[in-house]
């Protein structure tokens, strides 16, 4: 069951997407950059809004299944 698992990074499943979608804008956008640099870029700019690292490395997952290299 997932929602226990979003429940303990304080985020419900609508944030998780929301916040997902914002990154792939973030993550398209450097399309001509090398992958590690687009996700360190990721990282910074979820860092920058107080994410923890739980929830980076779910959107980070999400964006590396949705947009393979």
């Amino acid at each position: 069951e997932s929602s226990d698992h979003e429940s303990s990074l304080g985020l419900s499943k609508t944030s998780v997407d929301h916040l997902f979608i914002q990154a792939s804008k973030q993550w398209l956008r450097g399309q001509d950059v090398p992958k590690e640099k687009r996700k360190s870029r990721i990282i910074r700019w979820l860092q920058y809004r107080g994410f923890n690292w739980g929830v980076i490395s779910i959107i980070l997952k999400k964006l590396e299944s949705q947009h393979p290299p």
